[in-house]
């Protein structure tokens, strides 16, 4: 869980002389005035471990509205914040009701019923529980399959997208715009990548394509280190999804999918990459070494 952190501002008031006086008496005014236009205080505002369920729940609720009606007289680039923040107090949040709901989560993946006409899973949930579970969706919170047996709590993927979409400046737009719609299938369970390979190149794609446009963005550091991660996956896939076979070649169908990348995106890094792997002898080993080098991130480490 991740550990929360409360600081406390001292606020110093000192009077020395009548300048002092008249300036103390403008910054006053200019507060009164930001006071007017929104009395709802800025994210994040943590809720600590003693609060109920109920009232975390109501917390993320009150806040949902409060935000929106921030957002009505701030900046784009102030909302960048706000939106990061946001992010930030909402985890918090979530990390307090996984704890409290410990038991259910480890017990939730029972309530999957399979559909063999469809060749779907359909939730289920017992009536016993049907009432928090309802509870949780109306504030926006959802019980996430992330496979294995496992589920957690998270926003619905288009949570913030519906409160900040057109509030936000190019580059955050673009991001929240991306997120918004991977968010909706799951990327990878079990050291298995669950979509189709050319949906990884996608994510590889849109990430080369974002620093490119965006290359003094603030969200470079997140958006490199994202690409490092699909691409890792994309180019030498995961343990039950390897790219390679028996023999330390690629596999037809990645090859496939690479030759794809390569025409398609002549000046891509990663095509550089690809370009140099496809020379090289059919060796696992070496190939492992020369994409964990070049990426700077080593084998076996899971995707975060």
């Amino acid at each position: 869980m991740k550990k929360i952190i409360l600081s406390l501002a001292l606020i110093s008031l000192v009077y020395s002389c009548k300048k002092e006086e008249k300036n103390e008496q403008k910054t006053l005014e200019n507060t009164a005035t930001a006071t007017t236009k929104t009395s709802f205080p800025l994210p994040p505002v943590y809720m600590d471990s003693s609060k109920s369920e109920e009232e975390i729940l109501n917390h993320i609720k009150q806040r949902k509205e409060e935000i929106i009606n921030i957002l009505e007289n701030s900046s784009l680039q102030k909302n960048n914040l706000i939106y990061e923040n946001y992010k930030k107090e909402n985890d918090s949040a979530l990390a307090l009701l996984t704890l409290k709901e410990t038991h259910l989560l480890e017990e939730f993946f029972t309530f999957y019923d399979y559909n063999p006409d469809t060749d779907k899973h359909v939730i289920k949930v017992p009536e016993k529980y049907k009432k928090l579970v309802d509870s949780f969706n109306q504030v926006g919170i959802e019980f996430w399959d992330i496979g294995e047996a496992d589920t957690e709590l998270r926003m619905f993927p288009d949570f913030y997208f519906k409160i900040f979409n057109g509030k936000l400046t190019a580059d955050y737009q673009k991001y929240l715009e991306t997120i918004t719609e991977e968010d909706k299938v799951l990327f990878q369970s079990d050291a298995a990548i669950s979509i189709p390979w050319r949906d990884v190149a996608k994510r590889v794609e849109v990430r080369e394509k974002f620093l490119h446009d965006y290359p003094t963005s603030k969200l470079k550091k997140v958006i490199e280190k994202e690409l490092q991660l699909y691409r890792y996956a994309y180019i030498l896939g995961l343990d039950n999804t390897s790219t390679q076979n028996d023999e330390g070649g690629f596999t037809t169908e990645n090859l496939q999918e690479f030759h794809r990348f390569i025409k398609e995106n002549p000046n891509s890094e990663t095509t550089e990459i690809i370009n140099q792997l496809l020379t090289m002898p059919k060796d696992r080993e070496k190939v492992f070494d020369f994409v964990n080098k070049w990426l700077n991130y080593p084998y076996g480490k899971p995707l975060d």
